[in-house]
């Protein structure tokens, strides 16, 4: 595990014991402060037992009604531990009535009472819950407390104490459940980007060992071919096979590594190799234009596609390779004849279309008769005006249109 991924759950686990003491550890709070307001309430005898009794049950029975939602357990346990809590909170309240007007002992278990209420609804409707149940028992409060039932000081209190305690649980909780969708959200980026590179290597290793191992089957079904007729010539493919293998390997090494360049006029001149030594009469550009390394990796797939393609499914006699610069765009066109039938795209094709694509380009192919032809356009990048210099610009509506010099390789 790396140490960045092992210190995150190591903070989410510190995290998850710190918000479980938390909140569990209201309750005892919520007790202790009832206990300070009893102690100064004037109760004694017998009120003072069942009022503390009742604060006591209620406290511990909401309490553990958190701690069940902290542990995912079904809702009707908790509804059935909220209401006996509720039942115990009025009963409490009702006993200090008698004996005189309530005081503020009963805010902080109704705070708890209001949290659990609001915890029963889902994590995008809590906030509203939460701020119906404070509204319900602060209008009750100033109701009772119009009837005289409740004491100047209990009313103040009860508008403090209510909120805070709800909001604090709630907000404890929900800063929990934030902190596990990110750490959820960073595992899924981790794995996306595991797939991401898989695809990556995969599209590279299509595209650099396609050529590489077609050249390599060609040279030994020649070498084959002529081992009983003519045996040097046989031997020389051989050591080309044995060449060209070396080079396949390196590249899967390079590939593996991530460190490979894909260079346009090094993917023409291989190409052009390949295609001599099939016996395809090739004609190619002389030189590559200069172009960025994301445009040149582009157009140099494309032409290895095509020389893997064209030896793999065709059997061509010549082919033709241009380079056509029209203003901001860059295509490139490989031709030849010998296709066979139309047998549908391969997976070569449509991951060469793909990654035009996320670069705002095209790749398009046609088949008449014998002849297939297939050419990619990829937008240049738009490079900063530079306004020391004065260049001459051409004509609107004019493109500029530029055509690299060709070669034949026979």
């Amino acid at each position: 595990m790396p140490p960045e991924t092992e210190s995150s759950a190591r903070n989410l686990r510190r995290l998850r014991t710190y918000t479980f003491f938390t909140v569990i550890g209201t309750g005892p709070t919520v007790l202790l402060l009832a206990a300070f307001s009893l102690a100064g309430s004037g109760l004694g005898g017998t009120e003072l037992a069942l009022a503390g009794g009742a604060a006591t049950v209620s406290v511990v029975l909401c309490t553990a009604a958190l701690s069940l939602h902290w542990h995912g357990q079904g809702p009707w346990r908790r509804k059935i531990f909220w209401s006996a809590a509720l039942v115990a909170l009025v009963l409490g309240a009702a006993v200090e009535a008698r004996a005189g007007q309530i005081e503020g002992m009963w805010a902080a278990p109704a705070g708890l009472l209001v949290a659990e209420f609001a915890l029963w609804f889902k994590p995008g409707k809590r906030a509203r819950a939460l701020l119906l149940g404070c509204a319900v028992v602060l209008g009750a409060v100033i109701a009772f407390a119009q009837l005289g039932w409740f004491s100047p000081g209990a009313v103040i209190v009860s508008i403090l104490m209510v909120p805070t305690m709800s909001t604090a649980v709630v907000c404890q909780l929900w800063h929990y459940q934030v902190a596990q969708e990110l750490e959820r959200a960073r595992g899924l980026a981790a794995e996306l980007a595991v797939a991401e590179e898989r695809l990556r290597f995969a599209g590279e290793l299509h595209d650099v060992q396609g050529g590489n191992l077609q050249a390599i089957t060609l040279k030994a079904q020649v070498a084959r071919r002529l081992v009983q007729v003519d045996p040097e010539r046989a031997e020389a493919e051989m050591r080309a096979v044995e060449q060209l293998a070396r080079a396949a390997l390196k590249d899967a090494r390079e590939v593996v590594g991530g460190y490979r360049k894909v260079a346009l006029a090094d993917e023409i001149d291989s190409a052009a190799r390949i295609l001599k030594s099939a016996g395809v009469q090739a004609t190619v550009p002389d030189a590559a234009p200069s172009l960025d390394e994301d445009t040149e990796k582009l157009l140099g797939l494309l032409v290895r596609e095509a020389t893997t393609n064209l030896i793999r499914h065709a059997d061509p006699t010549a082919a033709d390779m241009s380079i056509v610069e029209v203003d901001a765009e860059v295509t490139v066109t490989v031709t030849n004849n010998g296709a066979p039938e139309p047998g549908g795209n391969g997976n070569g094709l449509a991951m060469l279309r793909d990654r035009f694509a996320e670069a705002g380009g095209t790749v398009e192919h046609t088949h008449d008769g014998d002849r297939f032809v297939l050419k990619g356009t990829v937008p240049k990048p738009q490079v900063p005006p530079q306004p020391q210099r004065q260049a001459a610009k051409p004509r609107r509506g004019t493109p500029v249109r530029r055509i690299a010099r060709k070669r034949t390789r026979r």
